[in-house]
């Protein structure tokens, strides 16, 4: 029986050469197909692992500047914001109590004025003509009183006279009719005649006395009349109640002042050497403010120069800004230091509270917050660090005070970085 020609010769030992030839090419390309696959992935995996290590650093403790535990001083400050104002008295608003038009006025914002200097003149020939009618009305009233001592006087002595004329005639005539040498009808007629005499002797007394208290009543009002417009024509001179500059003016010459309820202000002087200034200390630190402590400030117009001072009140009215509530200090401010200072300038103060000397300190760069602890890093060795808890005291502008947890010399971080699995 003959085989089917398969395309090898017709041949059996061709056809199985054949086979045998295509399935070591097949069996060739799938290993090369699984190598390629291998060498991918190894190729991503590497891949992979360069770009985590890039991407994802091995954290480790970086220290980038240290600092050493040391003896030292240090200072409770705080830092607050003030403004500079007037003293009480320090600041007077000069008005007038005249009504009349201002026909002089000698000064100008920016002039220094002395104590007693005129400053302006109202016009005052209303009141002059006032004064001159109540000077005429107290020269009457003068001379009716005059007229009074010297007419009654005169006119009850001429009184007197009679009624002890006719007293005495009477006493005569009565013993006469008791001897009945007259007839008692002429004894009961000078009883008449005395007691008129009498009471009209009694009359111009009390009118005397009367028309006198009137008289001399008049005079006092007339001459009080004198007086009231004689101050009021001072009110029309303004002269400078104090030494100082003139701050503001408020009114200029031709206008009209009209004095009312309220006085009508016309100058306001400063006295630039008496100053002081307003501390607005958060409700949070007044704990620690106390008369007597020593301030240092400056301003924005001099900030290479530090001025000096105390805290002299502290004023118990809370001030509310912006809904936060301060409490105003009071410093009076020197008069060498008000020459260099204006009212209304921003301070910026640092209010002292505490001062320590020989204790021990570290930068506030070196002092952490960590879970409800202060603590520090101590470095150990290179890169190398150890947490360590203190407590501490006073902190400062600059340094805090150290009460315990750290020694003297001891090299703490005061600029780190930490692995993230270490970070609070």
């Amino acid at each position: 029986m003959r085989l089917p020609s398969l395309g090898f010769g017709g041949k059996p030992s061709s056809l199985i050469k054949g086979i045998g030839e295509a399935a070591r090419r097949r069996t060739g390309s799938i290993f090369v197909k699984k190598l390629l696959v291998v060498i991918i992935v190894i190729s991503c995996a590497l891949g992979g692992f360069t770009l985590y290590r890039k991407l994802f650093p091995k954290s480790e403790t970086k220290i980038l500047e240290t600092a050493r535990v040391q003896q030292g001083g240090i200072r409770g400050v705080l830092v607050e914001t003030g403004i500079v104002k007037p003293q009480v008295g320090a600041q007077v608003k000069v008005g007038t109590r005249a009504t009349g038009t201002i026909v002089q006025l000698n000064v100008r914002v920016g002039d220094r004025v002395n104590k007693e200097q005129l400053i302006a003149l109202i016009d005052d020939r209303e009141i002059r003509k006032a004064i001159e009618q109540q000077q005429a009305a107290l020269e009457s009233a003068q001379r009716t009183l005059k007229q009074v001592e010297l007419t009654y006087p005169q006119r009850v002595q001429e009184a007197r006279a009679t009624y002890g004329y006719l007293q005495k005639n009477h006493e005569r005539l009565r013993e006469l009719a008791a001897r009945d040498y007259i007839a008692r009808d002429d004894a009961e007629k000078a009883k008449s005649q005395a007691e008129v005499a009498r009471i009209t002797l009694k009359r111009l007394e009390d009118e005397y006395r009367t028309q006198r208290q009137i008289a001399m009543a008049n005079v006092e009002d007339r001459a009080a009349q004198l007086k009231q417009q004689e101050v009021r024509l001072t009110y029309t001179e303004i002269y400078a109640p104090v030494d100082g500059i003139v701050s503001e003016v408020t009114a200029q010459e031709g206008e009209t002042m009209v004095a009312g309820l309220q006085v009508a202000n016309l100058v306001t002087i400063l006295d630039p050497n008496r100053l002081e200034m307003w501390i607005y200390v958060d409700e949070t630190d007044i704990g620690k403010v106390q008369l007597g402590q020593a301030v240092e400030y400056y301003v924005d117009t001099f900030p290479n120069r530090t001025f000096h001072g105390r805290i002299d009140q502290i004023y118990p009215q809370p001030v509310v800004k912006d809904n936060i509530v301060y409490y105003l200090a009071i410093v009076r401010i020197a008069t060498d230091d008000a020459a260099s200072l204006k009212p209304e300038m921003t301070t910026h103060v640092r209010v002292i509270f505490a001062e320590k000397a020989n204790i021990l300190t570290v930068p506030n760069a070196a002092v952490k917050f960590e879970r409800g602890k202060q603590i520090v890093y101590k470095v150990t060795g290179s890169q190398r660090v150890e947490k360590l808890d203190v407590a501490i005291g006073i902190r400062g502008e600059d340094v805090t005070e150290i009460l315990s947890g750290v020694q003297e010399n001891t090299e703490v971080a005061t600029k780190l970085l930490l692995p993230a699995a270490s970070k609070p």
